[in-house]
């Protein structure tokens, strides 16, 4: 009986058009997620390098 429920509850989500609103919600979030974990690399990156460049530098002087 509780598929039943879920199949109507589907399918009058998909008639309202809320299925639609969430999916696009979704997409747009997805895109600043994308954007957040691309500057997180770049930090991630930029700190490693800079690490390393340190420690060359200490080894060397």
């Amino acid at each position: 009986m509780a598929a039943e429920y879920s199949i109507k509850d589907r399918i009058r989500d998909i008639i309202d058009g809320t299925v639609d609103a969430d999916r696009k919600r979704k997409e747009s979030m997805q895109g600043n997620i994308d954007k957040a974990d691309h500057i997180f690399q770049f930090c991630l990156l930029l700190f490693g390098l800079g690490f390393w460049v340190v420690m060359i530098l200490k080894m060397f002087l």
